[in-house]
């Protein structure tokens, strides 16, 4: 900084002294002189005494002063600069820092909401369950839910199946799967031309209402899909939004309506779809902790560690096992599959609960340690009282008479039962019809029975004769 001013400082004095050079003031006879120091040109004006004049010494410091100002300035401001140089470097370092903390498990660098939570232990397990649990029985979601209701066909333009989801979806807020499901059919059938986005524009909306009028809020419901039909007629060519931020922004649709539109009518996984069953059924399987902050809240939190591919299914599993099992009030927490695995299943107690998630880790941990076992059969080795045994036990039975002697088949022979030839295979029953025919039975050659209706008729006859 030193350096800097006595550069400027002696600039100045050069420029006075040039100035003075061109217009004298006084009449005083001058000496110029030029020196030169470190490569920089000065010149210097003296009087005859050798020094420089009053004017352009006071010229000088006047300008000095200005200079050393001018340099405090720029000083304080270089300060300033670089103080709000580090505090943005570490306020930047910071976000960084915290952005890394709270970004996603995928990478994406998305942070993760406030309900971000824990993936639970065993869920997989869980899940599976549920699911084997939903495709031996059958739910109301299953027929009548909002997915299935649209209509679809050659003769059905896509742009109208899409609204027609969405409809639905609108319709089934606070609303049972059936009532839902009765009132898109009605719409469908007494609207002048269908259920469509002009047709619902066309509809007085009193007739409307009364069209829907066994669904929850319709009157409600009425405005706001007189409201939709124009946005869509107006903003999107006659067709529904294909965003979630566009979905939601329509008049009473909400984010779970949005995400499973996105699902049904466009085949987008963007959010999982979470109703109330969705809601309540997380919430007592402990995989979230958002029983107070709404459908919302537990879509998000599950969203911070469930698997993307599980998104879609989620809905329809829970829906259904909540529509028939897991009900708002009184759970059949007895017939539930996933009971032990539950910590808010009634009917037993905190031991036998304690007891059985400690089975079913431990079972998993095994599982995981040692993978599938292969059962190898180990021969065994005969030993001298083996033999023995055999032996003795063959020879009884040749006494009594219950021995079957088998032919075995040598190894490196080869069979006749098994030879392709069909003329070896004959050769060979041929032998043992005469082997026997040639059987001796206490002395006597006995020859086999070839026409049995003789004996039949004997038989027949003997028993006639019995009282």
């Amino acid at each position: 900084m030193a350096t800097r001013s006595s550069s400027r400082l002696n600039s100045l004095r050069v420029k006075a002294e040039q100035d003075h050079t061109v217009t004298p003031t006084t009449t005083t006879a001058t000496k110029t002189t030029t020196t030169s120091t470190r490569g920089t040109r000065r010149t210097i004006v003296k009087n005859e005494d050798g020094e420089p004049d009053a004017e352009t010494l006071a010229r000088l410091k006047l300008e000095a002063d200005e200079h050393r100002k001018a340099l405090a300035v720029d000083a304080k401001k270089q300060r300033a600069s670089a103080t709000k140089r580090n505090s943005t470097a570490m306020n930047t370092s910071s976000t960084s820092s915290s952005s890394s903390a709270t970004s996603s498990s995928n990478g994406t660098g998305v942070k993760k909401s406030k309900f971000a939570t824990k993936e639970p232990a065993g869920w997989e397990i869980t899940l599976d369950r549920l699911r084997e649990f939903r495709l031996q029985n059958p739910a109301p979601v299953d027929t009548m839910g909002c997915e299935r209701l649209a209509e679809v066909g050659d003769h059905i333009p896509p742009e109208v199946s899409r609204y027609q989801t969405l409809v639905a979806l609108m319709l089934s807020s606070q609303t049972k799967d059936t009532v839902t499901s009765v009132a898109v059919r009605r719409l469908q059938k007494e609207l002048k031309g269908g259920l469509t986005i002009q047709s619902i524009l066309d509809v007085p909306s009193e007739e409307l209402n009364s069209l829907i009028g066994a669904v929850g809020f319709h009157n409600k419901k009425t405005i706001y899909l007189k409201q939709v039909a124009e946005i869509c007629r107006d903003q999107y060519q006659g067709d529904i939004p294909d965003t979630a931020e566009a979905l939601i922004a329509l008049p009473g649709v909400g984010p779970k309506m949005a995400y499973l539109t996105l699902q049904c009518a466009w085949n987008k996984n963007l959010g999982i779809g979470v109703d109330v069953h969705v809601h309540r059924i997380a919430n007592r399987l402990g995989w979230v902790k958002t029983e107070k902050d709404g459908p919302e809240g537990t879509r998000e939190a599950l969203q911070s560690w469930l698997p993307k591919e599980h998104w879609r299914e989620i809905n329809h599993i829970m829906v259904g096992f909540g529509q028939v099992l897991c009900l708002p009030r009184g759970p059949m927490c007895a017939a539930c599959p996933v009971q032990e695995r539950c910590p808010s299943a009634t009917g037993i107690t905190k031991h036998q609960k304690k007891k059985m998630l400690l089975e079913a880790a431990v079972k998993v941990e095994r599982e995981e340690a040692f993978g599938e076992v292969e059962i190898h059969q180990v021969p065994h080795t005969k030993t001298g009282n083996d033999v023995d045994d055999e032996e003795v036990v063959k020879k009884e039975k040749q006494e009594t008479g219950d021995v079957k002697v088998k032919n075995e088949v040598m190894e490196g022979e080869v069979s006749a039962y098994f030879s392709q030839d069909t003329a070896s295979v004959k050769v060979k029953e041929e032998e043992q019809s005469e082997v026997a025919s040639s059987s001796v039975i206490n002395g006597s050659k006995v020859s086999p029975l070839k026409d049995t209706s003789q004996l039949e008729k004997d038989s027949a006859d003997i028993e006639d004769l019995i009282p």
